[in-house]
């Protein structure tokens, strides 16, 4: 792997450096006896700190010792101690912090209002670090001090003990999480999402009990039903949550959910999986007021494809859509047709007939009668299916081109929930009990909440295609703060990044604390 400059001139012998999300850590370089392999092989030693452009910042819990570590090599490092002392840290992340904090500030603003100043800085803290440089809980004391959140919230106490005491505090006040979640709620539509399911056989935690879940797999699972808002712009944003056991019924959660989030009425957005007799029947019960959409499949008998007329034509993110409607008293069929997913589903059809014929005639008996598709024929037959979406909703006073935007919100919230996942770890619970598990999901709703707010402003940016997530806040993460004289000062920056600022209408302005 290929480090930066700034990190490979700090590697010395007797230690190492490894890349750890998009920070940089040093240990000792240590080596084990391999009985089997008969030689010795390479063992990771003590955690040294945290490898900055002007250091290595020694753990605070192993501060002490590191300095006897490293007293023999002080001359790489000038954050070190030299004599014995440590010098104060010269260079801080600041870009990423002070723009989270320009655009989410009303976030942190209303913990404070219901957990307290110090608790709510504590749960931003922790949720902000995450998404900057996602890491494990342990790793976020090191990644506080090496940031200018540190001097923005200073003092904070997130050692591992402090961070268990604060998972426990938020874990026990699930009435804190929900008057908070109320109180950020926008207004309707509210979208009601059960995509994020999440795993945990801990024997502390109760809610995790076997049920069949989308992919068929029958495990100890908990289901996070998500209530979900979008603007007049596009723009979706997560409300509310509620963790329910994996064996509990669809429709059940999504009613307890919105009980719980102080709304009446909500829009199931479920995906094929749901489209059964029976869900639709407890639907039609008169004491359950909840809308839906709900895809079936193209193989429904609901529609007709080979002699649809498309009556209705609208544009979804630039691309041409074709609507067919079929009223059917007390709920709607609407059939789609994206052009752009015609063609490539067309394109695809060909493109795998023609690969199984190059196949076939590489065989040994090769039978041109038998073993060739004819393309022209492939390609007609699944014509009619290609680029179509089928979607059935009890929603009767609303146009196609509503109910097609508004289900397709459901895909972009799930495609954050495994960016998420891929990124903070957001798929698989390691907590013990269910008051830690219900703290671990708040932190994830604060990071989410955060990361669509950033995805709204690349969007009303139009600079979705340029920059992702992960990489803006990447590249942010690079300016940093350096002190000079005792005042802190912003960093020389590159004109991409002053570009970049200059783009997100985000103005980089130190305040001294």
């Amino acid at each position: 792997m290929s480090f930066p400059e700034w990190v490979t001139s700090q590697k010395r012998q007797g230690f190492e450096i490894k890349k750890i999300g998009n920070g940089y850590y040093m240990y000792e370089r240590k080596s084990r006896w391999d009985k089997e392999k008969k030689k010795s092989v390479k063992a990771t030693g003590k955690y040294i700190g945290v490898v900055t452009p002007d250091g290595v910042i020694p753990s605070k819990t192993r501060s002490d010792e590191t300095k006897v570590v490293l007293s023999s090599v002080d001359e790489m490092n000038p954050v070190l101690s030299q004599e014995n002392e440590m010098k104060p840290v010269f260079s801080l992340e600041y870009g990423a912090t002070a723009f989270l904090t320009s655009i989410a500030a009303d976030i942190l603003e209303m913990l404070g209002k219901h957990f307290g100043k110090r608790i709510a800085e504590q749960i931003w803290s922790v949720s902000m670090l995450r998404l900057i440089s996602p890491s494990p809980l342990r790793g976020v004391e090191d990644r506080y001090h090496t940031s200018w959140m540190s001097k923005m919230l200073p003092n904070l106490p997130l050692s591992k003990s402090s961070i268990a005491n604060l998972i426990d505090h938020v874990g026990n006040n699930r009435a804190l999480c929900a008057a908070f979640m109320r109180d950020m709620l926008q207004p309707a539509p509210y979208l009601l999402i059960d995509e994020s399911w999440v795993t945990s056989t801990s024997e502390g935690i109760l809610r995790p009990l076997p049920g069949h879940n989308k992919n068929n797999k029958y495990l100890p699972e908990i289901n996070q039903i998500h209530i979900a808002t979008v603007s007049e712009s596009g723009d979706h944003m997560p409300g509310f949550y509620l963790n329910v056991s994996g064996n509990t019924p669809d429709i059940s959660a999504f009613e307890l959910t919105l009980e719980d989030a102080g709304v009446e009425e909500g829009i199931v957005l479920a995906d094929s999986g749901f489209g059964s007799d029976v869900n639709f029947e407890e639907l039609a019960d008169p004491k359950h007021h909840l809308k839906y959409i709900v895809p079936l499949k193209r193989s429904t008998k609901e529609v007709d494809l080979t002699n649809m007329e498309f009556e209705e034509y609208f544009s979804y993110h630039n691309r041409g859509i074709s609507a067919h409607m079929v009223d059917m008293g007390a709920y709607r069929i609407y059939t789609f047709r994206d052009v752009f997913m015609y063609a490539k589903e067309l394109s695809s059809s060909i493109c795998l007939a023609e690969k199984a014929n190059a196949t076939a005639m590489k065989k040994r008996n090769f039978d041109p009668n038998k073993d060739l598709h004819d393309v022209s024929a492939k390609a007609k037959e699944g014509e009619n299916n290609f680029g179509i979406t089928v979607l059935r909703t009890n929603i009767l006073d609303k146009s196609a081109s509503y109910i097609y935007n508004i289900y397709n919100v459901r895909w972009d919230i799930e495609f954050l929930f495994k960016s998420l996942r891929n990124t903070c770890e957001q798929d698989a619970s390691y907590m013990q009990d269910d008051t830690r598990f219900e703290a671990w999901t708040f932190f994830g709703h604060i990071t989410i909440s955060v990361a669509c707010r950033i995805l709204a402003k690349l969007r009303e940016k139009d600079m979705r295609k340029s920059w992702s997530l992960e990489a803006l806040l990447d590249h942010l993460s690079r300016i940093h703060i350096v002190k000079i004289a005792d005042e802190w000062c912003i960093a020389e920056t590159t004109k991409k990044t002053k570009d970049l600022v200059a783009d997100l209408g985000f103005h980089l302005e130190l305040n001294q604390t």
